[in-house]
């Protein structure tokens, strides 16, 4: 049995998958969960890694890391630009930048210590090898990693880097749009081409981006990342709310120290969490300030009106990645949503709305699509004798898809799509006309798209085929794409007893 594994390490949470047998499942942590937050935090004596940092945070603000692989593989005039949190993050240790590497100053013992953000993400993948290794007995752990869209060639040398630290058997990276795809499944289908949106909506970003379908293979057209908006805007408005509610009943501002702050802003994201599967959401924080409790109700239709700008912020993303790729909301046959906002009813709501013709994917949970998508990826490299790890490359493919038609039938199908890479086959079995003639012709012509009176300076090919029987019923067609562009067809026919083979020479597609 093959066991492989795929993670998904974002700013501010990450995940992991295992797949068996070609079948995967997102697992869970000590704690039960399944989404482990990235957070790590430095005591006196230990590390502390996921859940049991982010629930210390409010006590040791500034031992504490969070957003760290927005920092990972920058230098100092890259990582100035780069946001380390919400609202939420008052008081939570910052980086600076020495020697060309991002650094963290903490406070262990009576000792002032600096610790390089490759170390803290070594830390995060430490964590995840636990949970993995609670799922498999073999002594490797192959690993398929999928990084953020918006991930520099330097960010994800030193996540590669800090997996093999954690003794992870590194298979290769996949980015976010890619992942989403292959979680749901949709680059299986050779024969049709189809545009693809993909929305994250992460803790720190949005990102929208546009994936082509095309004989298989993944083309990236457009992606498009945002700080300004995201999952700890949404937090954000919460605490604003809050807030003012707080005053309203006590005269007290619970923002005016990093504490109260904080017991706030957790509070705001545990209801946001609640919202996205309940109608209500009770708040509750103990001494808020100055000793006062604080107790409330929000409904799900008052958080949508509070967030509304935002959620709408978050569709425009995707809206514009379309507009750049040159495409529009009508030709998107697909739209899937990941990360942990993208669970929202109400933003589903808005991006079915938009894209009313396409079809929107999240049953599968939207903060475990991204782990799950490399989690297939891992078993796929696994299952090939010789894999390379690559961030791109160019591969050879068909310029126009390629079509096969039986003349007086309505056999018409697609052999090959556009953008197909060679080395690809395909069968058809493709129905006669009825009664079945004593002859027919089969004609193969290339196209943007089926057409039922091919030009003839589309035609490839045309084959006539005789003496066939009243029993014959089916044509079945063989197609092998050479690398070398040509196109071998093999046509048979079992009642006739006809066996033929053809080679269409490379140089139209």
């Amino acid at each position: 049995m093959t066991v492989a594994f795929g993670i998904y390490v974002g700013c501010s949470s990450c995940c992991i998958a295992v797949n068996k047998d070609g079948k995967f499942e997102v697992v869970a942590n000590a704690a039960g969960d399944r989404v482990t937050p990235a957070i790590v935090a430095y005591h006196d004596m230990e590390v502390v890694t996921g859940l049991a940092a982010k629930q210390g945070m409010i006590r040791h603000a500034a031992n504490t890391i969070q957003n760290v692989l927005r920092v990972v593989g920058t230098t100092e005039d890259e990582g100035q630009g780069q946001p380390c949190g919400g609202s939420g993050s008052g008081g939570m240790c910052r980086p600076n930048w020495e020697g060309g590497q991002a650094r963290y100053s903490v406070q262990r013992g009576d000792k002032t210590v600096q610790v390089t953000a490759d170390e803290v993400i070594t830390h995060i993948f430490s964590l995840l090898k636990e949970i993995a290794i609670a799922h498999t007995s073999e002594p490797e752990l192959p690993v398929v990693i999928c990084v953020p869209a918006w991930s520099s060639e330097n960010t994800v040398a030193v996540v590669k880097k800090a997996a093999k630290k954690a003794t992870f058997n590194v298979q290769a990276t996949v980015s976010q749009p890619a992942a989403a795809v292959l979680a749901y499944g949709l680059a299986d289908d050779n024969k049709q081409n189809a545009y693809v949106v993909v929305l994250h909506c992460g803790g720190t970003t949005v990102v929208g981006s546009v994936v082509e379908i095309a004989g298989g293979l993944l083309t990236l057209k457009e992606s498009i990342t945002s700080s300004s908006v995201a999952g700890d805007s949404l937090t954000n408005v919460l605490v604003q709310h809050f807030a003012k509610e707080f005053y309203t009943k006590y005269k007290g501002d619970p923002l005016e120290n990093r504490r109260s702050r904080r017991k706030l802003y957790n509070a705001s994201e545990n209801c946001k969490h609640v919202l996205s599967t309940m109608n209500t959401s009770q708040v509750y924080v103990e001494s808020l300030w100055e000793g006062v409790d604080f107790s409330t109700t929000l409904s799900r239709a008052r958080f949508d009106g509070l967030v509304a700008g935002t959620l709408t912020a978050f569709l425009q993303l995707a809206r514009e990645a379309v507009q750049r790729s040159g495409l529009t909301e009508a030709q998107i046959s697909k739209v899937i949503l990941s990360g942990g906002s993208a669970k929202i009813p109400r933003l589903q709501q808005l991006v079915g709305d938009a894209f009313s013709k396409a079809d929107l994917l999240c049953s599968l949970p939207p903060d475990e699509v991204l782990a799950a998508g490399a989690s297939m990826e891992a078993a796929l490299l696994l299952g090939q004798s010789t894999h390379a790890s690559v961030a791109s490359s160019l591969v050879p493919a068909l310029a126009t898809s390629i079509f096969c038609k039986i003349l007086g039938s309505e056999s018409n199908e697609c052999v090959f799509s556009r953008g197909t890479p060679t080395h690809s086959r395909q069968m058809l079995s493709q129905a006669l006309p009825t009664p079945a003639p004593a002859n027919c012709t089969v004609v193969i012509y290339e196209a943007e798209e089926l057409v039922e009176d091919p030009q003839e300076e589309a035609v490839l090919t045309q084959i006539d085929v005789t003496n066939l029987t009243q029993d014959s019923k089916l044509l079945r067609l063989d197609f092998h794409l050479k690398s070398d562009g040509s196109l071998h067809v093999v046509l048979q026919e079992t009642h006739a007893k006809i066996n033929r083979t053809f080679i269409i020479e490379s140089g139209r597609s």
